[in-house]
């Protein structure tokens, strides 16, 4: 019963007519931001701390990425690794890999990338570079009827690297150099 009492005094205290507070800012006032556009696949599109510039959203932007490449080998499709990587002919190159094993019914399987030592990007302006260490788990190209058509063993860590610029108008990075191992 007194738990009624409490929560019926708490509603009508709801109810009683309340005076607008004159101190509050107009909503002229309030700051707004300005919604990133979408890039990436609708399934996985780049995060918002991706689309800093400065050196966390390039780090961040790097692990959307091999996470990008890990996504869409799974699927196959190289477009969204084309509209980040435009300029960059090493994610051109996979793009096309991805798609020609689409295009005669083949899949990959395992492959996943790792990161396992990511130092600090140096940047310089509108460039951001990241030399890095990543392990890639053993990686077959199985053809539509299961036969193995080509595979490579698990490395433990290849040395790679990727050269990012950055992009004003969708305020986002963008790699145009790349290397694993």
């Amino acid at each position: 019963m007194a738990g009624v009492l409490v929560g019926t005094a708490l509603l009508t205290g709801c109810s009683e007519k309340q005076e607008a507070n004159d101190t509050l800012p107009s909503s002229s006032a309030a700051e707004t931001s300005e919604a990133l556009p979408q890039l990436g696949p609708a399934d996985f599109p780049v995060p918002d701390e991706a689309r800093t510039k400065d050196a966390a959203g390039a780090e961040a932007f790097l692990r959307y990425w091999i996470e990008l490449i890990d996504h869409q080998r799974a699927i196959p499709a190289g477009q969204p690794l084309r509209d980040l990587g435009l300029e960059c002919d090493e994610c051109l190159r996979i793009a096309k890999v991805y798609d020609d094993a689409a295009a005669e019914g083949q899949r990959f399987e395992g492959g996943e990338l790792t990161l396992n030592d990511v130092p600090s990007p140096v940047l310089n302006g509108d460039v951001a570079t990241i030399n890095f260490g990543a392990a890639q788990s053993a990686l077959a190209l199985v053809d539509r009827n299961g036969v193995v058509l080509e595979g490579l063993s698990a490395e433990a860590n290849l040395p790679s690297g990727i050269t990012l610029s950055w992009s004003p108008d969708d305020k986002v990075w963008r790699a145009t150099g790349f290397n694993i191992g």
